[in-house]
């Protein structure tokens, strides 16, 4: 029987390796929104994330690369009842062929990022597909690859890992962010923005039913079916390679209630 494991998180980590190590700086800014799609406590939903990174008192400023983070989820939500990730993707397999390289099952997610890239005296704007791909286990940990493929103005393929992490009565995800240069010995990219959707929304899981084989949706993130007082909140520290660090949160305000 495949593995059931919750997966969902931990992907929305590896989206900063976009970044890599140049000097941070206290004036960096990351904004951080969530939301649930649909939104119905006591079912199923997708999990959408928006990163937003800048520099104080500079709209036009290029953000410092990140080193390291760590988020915190609701323990209210029910990761482990997902049934993401019933398949395993390796790293060969998507340096080979992409994500369509890997099982449709293995699929966690996708979304988009933009980066700037210090090409010159004015950064290069690229964008990037994401791809979240159920990936093998590391020890007693739950594996997951962050898939990233950019065309222009630089072609490249970029996989990162990452684990999901519980204990403490929640989970959240500790992972480092390896530098990634623009250009050999030049200085290195950094994140600008992100969107992620991670849940059964866009996804298409196969199964063999009676020697046929059934498309069906995944079930996603199972919401409780009582709001927390103060909704479902989510915090991130993300830190930088000189030792400075940002805190950003996002709170997910409880449904109205219904009248009946």
């Amino acid at each position: 029987m495949p593995r059931k494991v919750a997966t969902v998180l931990p992907v929305v980590m590896m989206l900063w390796c976009l970044s890599g190590p140049t000097p941070a700086r206290a004036s960096d800014t990351v904004n951080m929104s969530v939301a649930f799609s649909p939104y119905r406590l006591g079912r199923s939903t997708t999990l959408k994330i928006r990163l937003k990174f800048g520099v104080k008192g500079a709209p036009t400023g290029i953000p410092a690369p990140v080193t390291r983070f760590d988020m915190q989820i609701p323990a209210t939500l029910e990761l482990i009842g997902s049934s993401l990730g019933l398949a395993v993707c390796t790293p060969a397999a998507l340096l080979a062929g992409g994500w369509p390289g890997c099982s449709p099952n293995a699929r966690l997610g996708l979304g988009s990022a933009d980066i700037d890239l210090p090409l010159g005296p004015s950064p290069v704007s690229e964008s990037a597909r994401i791809e979240a791909e159920m990936g093998p286990p590391v020890g007693e940990d739950v594996g997951v690859l962050l898939y990233t493929e950019a065309t222009t103005p630089v072609a490249a393929q970029l996989i990162f890992p990452g684990l999901l992490l519980e204990g403490g009565g929640g989970q959240g995800l500790d992972a480092f962010v390896p530098p990634i240069p623009a250009a050999p010995g030049g200085p290195d990219v950094s994140l600008v923005s992100m969107n992620l959707s991670l849940g059964p929304e866009h996804l298409t899981y196969y199964e063999k039913v009676g020697g046929t084989t059934v498309r069906y949706h995944p079930r996603g993130i199972s919401l409780p079916a009582k709001c927390p007082s103060n909704g479902f909140r989510f915090v991130s520290k993300i830190a930088f390679q000189d030792g400075t660090a940002v805190t950003a949160s996002s709170a997910v305000p409880c449904p109205p209630r219904r009248r009946h």
